[in-house]
Protein backbone atom coordinates (compact mmCIF):
# COMPACT_ATOMS: atom_id res chain seq x y z
CA UNK A 1 0.00 0.00 0.00
CA UNK A 2 1.53 3.57 -0.80
CA UNK A 3 1.03 6.51 1.57
CA UNK A 4 -0.56 8.48 -1.78
CA UNK A 5 -3.95 7.05 -0.54
CA UNK A 6 -3.78 9.18 2.74
CA UNK A 7 -4.32 12.87 3.24
CA UNK A 8 -1.57 14.77 3.79
CA UNK A 9 -3.43 17.10 6.56
CA UNK A 10 -4.27 13.77 8.45
CA UNK A 11 -0.83 12.75 8.11
CA UNK A 12 0.28 15.81 9.75
CA UNK A 13 -2.36 15.79 12.22
CA UNK A 14 -0.73 12.64 13.91
CA UNK A 15 2.07 12.38 15.86
CA UNK A 16 4.00 9.02 15.82
CA UNK A 17 5.76 7.74 19.02
CA UNK A 18 7.32 4.65 19.96
CA UNK A 19 6.96 3.35 23.43
CA UNK A 20 10.44 2.60 25.03
CA UNK A 21 9.17 2.74 28.61
CA UNK A 22 9.74 -1.63 29.04
CA UNK A 23 12.00 -3.14 31.89
CA UNK A 24 12.87 -6.20 29.78
CA UNK A 25 12.75 -8.41 32.57
CA UNK A 26 12.43 -11.57 30.35
CA UNK A 27 14.90 -10.41 28.44
CA UNK A 28 17.69 -9.52 31.09
CA UNK A 29 19.33 -6.80 29.74
CA UNK A 30 17.84 -3.18 27.66
CA UNK A 31 16.79 -4.87 24.66
CA UNK A 32 16.00 -1.99 22.92
CA UNK A 33 19.65 -1.02 22.21
CA UNK A 34 20.28 -5.25 21.37
CA UNK A 35 22.00 -5.28 18.07
CA UNK A 36 19.98 -7.04 15.58
CA UNK A 37 20.29 -8.16 11.99
CA UNK A 38 22.89 -7.49 9.28
CA UNK A 39 23.55 -3.97 9.88
CA UNK A 40 23.39 -4.77 14.27
CA UNK A 41 21.39 -1.57 14.59
CA UNK A 42 19.93 -1.13 18.02
CA UNK A 43 16.62 -2.98 18.35
CA UNK A 44 14.13 0.19 18.84
CA UNK A 45 15.65 1.97 15.68
CA UNK A 46 13.34 -0.07 13.09
CA UNK A 47 10.29 0.98 15.16
CA UNK A 48 11.57 4.58 14.58
CA UNK A 49 12.80 4.28 10.92
CA UNK A 50 9.83 2.50 10.00
CA UNK A 51 7.76 5.58 11.46
CA UNK A 52 9.88 7.98 9.86
CA UNK A 53 9.61 6.65 6.15
CA UNK A 54 5.95 7.92 6.60
CA UNK A 55 5.95 10.18 9.41
CA UNK A 56 9.55 11.70 8.32
CA UNK A 57 11.82 12.75 11.07
CA UNK A 58 9.06 13.53 13.92
CA UNK A 59 8.73 10.19 15.83
CA UNK A 60 8.80 10.75 19.55
CA UNK A 61 9.92 8.06 22.06
CA UNK A 62 7.67 7.90 24.93
CA UNK A 63 8.92 6.26 28.30
CA UNK A 64 12.05 5.80 30.61
CA UNK A 65 14.78 4.36 29.23
CA UNK A 66 18.33 4.45 28.21
CA UNK A 67 19.92 7.75 27.49
CA UNK A 68 21.23 6.29 24.58
CA UNK A 69 17.58 5.85 23.28
CA UNK A 70 15.93 9.07 22.61
CA UNK A 71 19.15 10.00 20.98
CA UNK A 72 17.95 7.83 17.78
CA UNK A 73 14.41 9.25 17.69
CA UNK A 74 13.20 13.13 16.85
CA UNK A 75 12.11 13.98 20.50
CA UNK A 76 10.71 12.67 23.65
CA UNK A 77 7.53 12.42 25.47
CA UNK A 78 7.95 12.56 29.57
CA UNK A 79 5.55 9.35 30.97
CA UNK A 80 3.20 11.58 33.31
CA UNK A 81 2.31 7.86 33.95
CA UNK A 82 5.54 5.89 34.45
CA UNK A 83 5.70 2.29 35.99
CA UNK A 84 2.79 1.18 34.69
CA UNK A 85 3.04 0.11 31.39
CA UNK A 86 1.99 1.40 27.96
CA UNK A 87 -1.30 2.89 29.34
CA UNK A 88 0.76 5.08 30.95
CA UNK A 89 2.65 6.26 28.18
CA UNK A 90 -0.01 6.27 25.83
CA UNK A 91 -2.01 8.65 27.70
CA UNK A 92 0.61 10.61 28.09
CA UNK A 93 1.41 11.38 24.44
CA UNK A 94 -2.50 11.81 24.09
CA UNK A 95 -2.44 14.47 26.85
CA UNK A 96 0.47 16.61 25.19
CA UNK A 97 -0.66 16.45 21.46
CA UNK A 98 -3.96 18.29 20.48
CA UNK A 99 -4.54 15.34 17.25
CA UNK A 100 -4.06 11.63 17.31
CA UNK A 101 -1.02 9.43 17.36
CA UNK A 102 -0.06 6.69 16.15
CA UNK A 103 1.84 4.13 18.73
CA UNK A 104 4.26 1.25 17.90
CA UNK A 105 6.33 -0.73 20.97
CA UNK A 106 9.62 -0.52 20.47
CA UNK A 107 10.50 -4.40 20.62
CA UNK A 108 8.72 -4.93 16.86
CA UNK A 109 11.56 -5.77 14.89
CA UNK A 110 9.67 -7.24 11.52
CA UNK A 111 7.00 -4.50 11.37
CA UNK A 112 5.92 -3.31 8.20
CA UNK A 113 5.37 0.17 6.64
CA UNK A 114 2.60 -1.60 4.93
CA UNK A 115 1.51 -2.72 8.00
CA UNK A 116 1.57 1.11 9.05
CA UNK A 117 -0.48 2.18 6.26
CA UNK A 118 -3.35 -0.32 6.64
CA UNK A 119 -3.71 0.69 10.04
CA UNK A 120 -3.56 5.07 8.94
CA UNK A 121 -6.15 4.25 6.03
CA UNK A 122 -8.35 2.42 8.39
CA UNK A 123 -7.87 5.71 10.83
CA UNK A 124 -9.18 7.95 7.84
CA UNK A 125 -12.08 5.80 6.91
CA UNK A 126 -13.51 5.96 10.28
CA UNK A 127 -12.96 9.06 12.09
CA UNK A 128 -15.51 8.32 14.77
CA UNK A 129 -13.30 5.13 16.07
CA UNK A 130 -11.29 5.97 19.30
CA UNK A 131 -8.98 3.58 18.11
CA UNK A 132 -7.47 1.70 15.17
CA UNK A 133 -5.35 -1.81 15.98
CA UNK A 134 -3.50 -4.24 14.70
CA UNK A 135 -5.01 -7.19 14.81
CA UNK A 136 -3.90 -11.35 13.44
CA UNK A 137 -6.05 -13.81 15.92
CA UNK A 138 -6.11 -11.08 18.74
CA UNK A 139 -5.86 -7.31 19.02
CA UNK A 140 -2.46 -5.91 19.23
CA UNK A 141 -3.05 -1.86 20.68
CA UNK A 142 0.62 -1.30 21.01
CA UNK A 143 0.59 -1.15 17.33
CA UNK A 144 -2.03 1.17 15.98
CA UNK A 145 -3.74 4.82 16.10
CA UNK A 146 -5.26 6.65 19.09
CA UNK A 147 -7.54 9.19 18.72
CA UNK A 148 -8.03 12.59 21.41
CA UNK A 149 -11.55 10.67 22.15
CA UNK A 150 -10.00 7.58 23.83
CA UNK A 151 -8.81 9.88 26.01
CA UNK A 152 -10.96 10.14 28.40
CA UNK A 153 -11.35 6.46 28.88
CA UNK A 154 -7.75 5.90 29.04
CA UNK A 155 -7.25 8.73 31.97
CA UNK A 156 -10.11 7.19 33.74
CA UNK A 157 -8.42 3.62 33.73
CA UNK A 158 -5.83 5.26 35.20
CA UNK A 159 -7.34 7.19 37.91
CA UNK A 160 -9.07 3.39 38.41
CA UNK A 161 -5.76 1.77 39.15
CA UNK A 162 -6.66 -0.58 35.51
CA UNK A 163 -3.62 -0.44 33.84
CA UNK A 164 -4.20 -3.36 31.60
CA UNK A 165 -3.78 -1.76 27.90
CA UNK A 166 -5.77 -4.39 25.88
CA UNK A 167 -8.76 -3.95 27.66
CA UNK A 168 -9.02 -0.29 28.28
CA UNK A 169 -11.05 0.44 25.22
CA UNK A 170 -14.62 -1.31 24.50
CA UNK A 171 -15.17 -3.39 21.38
CA UNK A 172 -17.91 -1.00 19.81
CA UNK A 173 -14.92 2.02 19.95
CA UNK A 174 -12.06 0.94 17.70
CA UNK A 175 -11.54 -0.63 14.56
CA UNK A 176 -9.19 -3.67 13.80
CA UNK A 177 -7.06 -4.54 10.66
CA UNK A 178 -6.25 -7.91 10.02
CA UNK A 179 -2.12 -7.57 9.61
CA UNK A 180 0.51 -10.64 9.04
CA UNK A 181 1.19 -12.04 12.29
CA UNK A 182 5.23 -11.74 11.54
CA UNK A 183 5.15 -7.78 10.87
CA UNK A 184 3.66 -8.24 14.82
CA UNK A 185 5.80 -10.42 16.36
CA UNK A 186 7.83 -8.76 19.22
CA UNK A 187 11.22 -9.79 21.47
CA UNK A 188 10.70 -10.21 24.79
CA UNK A 189 13.33 -13.24 26.02
CA UNK A 190 17.26 -13.42 23.95
CA UNK A 191 16.04 -16.38 21.84
CA UNK A 192 13.54 -14.14 20.00
CA UNK A 193 16.32 -12.45 18.36
CA UNK A 194 17.29 -14.87 16.26
CA UNK A 195 13.61 -16.03 15.81
CA UNK A 196 11.99 -13.17 14.79
CA UNK A 197 15.29 -11.23 13.01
Amino acid sequence: MSSDALNAAFLESIQPIVLVGGRSRRFGRDKLREPIGASGSPLVLHSIEILRSIFGRRVKVVGECHPDVPLLADGIIIDAHPAIGPLGGITSALQCWRGSIFVLAGDMPSFSADSALRILAAAQANPQAFAVFAATDRTHPCAGLYTQAALPTLAARIAAGHYQLSSALVRETIVEVTCDASSLANINEVHDVDATC
